[in-house]
């Protein structure tokens, strides 16, 4: 494969993945009762630490649309992993706070999950890994200007 052939084997490759990854996990989360998205967007909030963000930011961070983040947020809302509140500054933002019951759940499944990422990478040494890691930085810079010149 020649330069080209070889980016565009890792552009249908980075969709595939994703789809072969959402599909794992929902099977590994799925007896804990939360799916793939709901994971990614509870560690999304986190990133917040305690400043509780608003489904904007949240949306934005995450590069989706604040309907499928509320969508998310409101099925986590159910299983109480997560509270949507107005704020109390701003009655036109909407925050989102993480539950005691959703600090608890990754709190438990913190071993088991380690586990789950070192059987998937197993087979990559530490120079492979540091490979992906500066890889999929460069991606996301160069996505992150491609959003900006688009504005």
């Amino acid at each position: 494969m020649d330069g080209l052939e070889k980016q565009k084997f890792i552009f249908g490759s980075l969709f595939l993945l994703a789809n072969k990854l959402q599909v794992i996990g929902d099977q590994y989360l799925g007896k804990d009762d939360m799916t793939t998205k709901q994971w990614f967007l509870t560690i999304m909030i986190s990133q917040f630490g305690d400043n509780y963000p608003t489904l904007s930011e949240v949306a934005k961070l995450i590069g989706s649309s604040r309907q499928n983040v509320k969508q998310l947020a409101l099925k986590l809302q159910e299983k109480d992993f997560l509270r949507i509140e107005k704020d109390e500054d701003d009655a036109r933002a909407t925050r989102l706070k993480l539950t005691e019951k959703c600090r608890q759940f990754w709190e438990k499944r913190q071993h088991q999950d380690d586990e789950f990422l070192s059987e998937l990478f197993k087979n990559f040494t530490q120079e492979e890994i540091d490979i992906l890691c500066s890889g999929f930085n460069k991606l996301f810079e160069k996505i992150k200007h491609i959003e900006k010149s688009q504005i």
